[in-house]
């Protein structure tokens, strides 16, 4: 059985974890080997343990669970842009589970999550050579409007571009 819930402080090693693998699976030509081999655990623990210890008021971070483990989470930012609402800041499923529609029960969570914020519009950032994560997206439904250069936590820099929606009651089932 699957279960959605609010992350809570003790669910930050998991999630540092999951956020490590993923990146190390699914980021190699986009970073650096060395920094996915080397640093990539410890910048992603340090994230979230800030994160978790001293979160953002507008920060609304949700876990997936299935047989008492951690299999995926997503992390909102509620109203973070004036022009395209509220940034879906990460979305992690573990390998293992992909496939199994977790993604998008987290992304309809989030979804459900700002309607009961009272607001509907959602937007994202996906490397450009992330090819699979960006059709998920658009099956969802998501627009891509804009490409940038952005600068990465390893010094190098990739292309991401900017998936939105602009009502996400279209994204709850």
């Amino acid at each position: 059985m699957l279960e959605m819930r609010p992350a809570i402080f003790d669910d930050y090693p998991a999630i540092a974890n999951l956020h490590t693998i993923s990146w190390q699976q699914h980021y190699r030509g986009i970073f650096s080997k060395y920094f996915l081999n080397n640093q990539v655990e410890r910048n992603r623990w340090v994230l979230w343990h800030r994160r978790m210890s001293v979160p953002l008021e507008n920060q609304r971070v949700t876990v997936a669970i299935h047989d008492h483990a951690l299999v995926g989470f997503a992390c909102l930012f509620l109203d973070d842009d004036p022009v395209f609402g509220s940034l879906l800041d990460n979305l992690h499923v573990a390998a293992s589970h992909h496939g199994l529609g977790i993604g998008r029960s987290l992304i309809e969570t989030c979804a459900r999550q700002l309607l009961s914020s009272n607001t509907s519009k959602l937007y994202l950032w996906v490397f450009e050579k992330n090819e699979k994560a960006k059709s998920f997206y658009e099956r969802l439904g998501g627009i891509h409007v804009e490409n940038i250069e952005t600068k990465l936590e390893d010094g190098s820099s990739a292309v991401s571009c900017r998936y939105v929606w602009h009502d996400v009651s279209n994204l709850i089932r």
